[in-house]
């Protein structure tokens, strides 16, 4: 592929200077308001192809700052999805925790309570 792209490259420039070189006839040519005399058509097939160049390139830049903020979007997006899972996997442990906690307590408490007589409030249990 990239042998492909380098031949074709290569051809095109040799077109390119093939029809600079070869066309040396004078014309006028008008942009915007601005006239110029005495050009050649090849100088003006030159400015042409800097034009397309430069549209190309302009292309290009679109296309990779488009690229990478898709990508960017991407990476968030996953990194979001991340975040979220652990912390459902985190609320979940913390729940799991909170009930064991909560077990072992009301045994304690119990415990206590057959042991001694007492309540948590210090009176006999009847």
């Amino acid at each position: 592929m990239i042998v492909l792209g380098l031949i074709l490259l290569v051809l095109c420039l040799v077109l390119g200077a093939g029809i600079v070189l070869s066309n040396t006839d004078s014309l006028s040519a008008e942009a915007f308001g601005v006239s110029l005399s005495n050009v050649s058509i090849g100088g003006l097939f030159l400015a042409g192809t800097a034009v397309g160049a430069l549209a190309m390139l302009g292309l290009g830049l679109m296309l990779v700052g488009a690229a990478r903020k898709r990508t960017k979007k991407l990476r968030m997006k996953r990194e979001v999805h991340h975040v979220r899972s652990e912390q459902e996997v985190l609320a979940e442990e913390n729940a799991r925790l909170q009930a064991e906690l909560e077990q072992e307590r009301t045994a304690e408490s119990q415990g206590s309570l057959a042991a001694d007589g007492t309540d948590t409030r210090g009176k006999h249990a009847r």
